[in-house]
């Protein structure tokens, strides 16, 4: 695969299919980095939220068996 510089020096273009390939490891490894933490966030927010449903199911259930013992 030949490449062609462009005028961005981490931008370079691939002879072949034209395509312009990004070459910047570094800025492609912090986005990597950068999607993990926003999964892990995503997945925190998510465990948050089934908490909160299950807390909200369990009160529910405490109620009904409140007012059974007191009827």
């Amino acid at each position: 695969m030949a490449r062609v510089a462009t005028e961005e020096k981490h931008l370079v273009r691939d002879t072949n299919s034209r395509a312009i390939i990004n070459t910047d490891r570094t800025a492609y490894n912090m986005y990597k980095v950068k999607r993990e933490q926003d999964k892990k966030a995503d997945d925190l927010i998510k465990d948050v939220n089934n908490l909160k449903e299950d807390i909200h199911e369990i009160k529910q259930m405490l109620h009904s068996i409140i007012r059974g013992s007191n009827g």
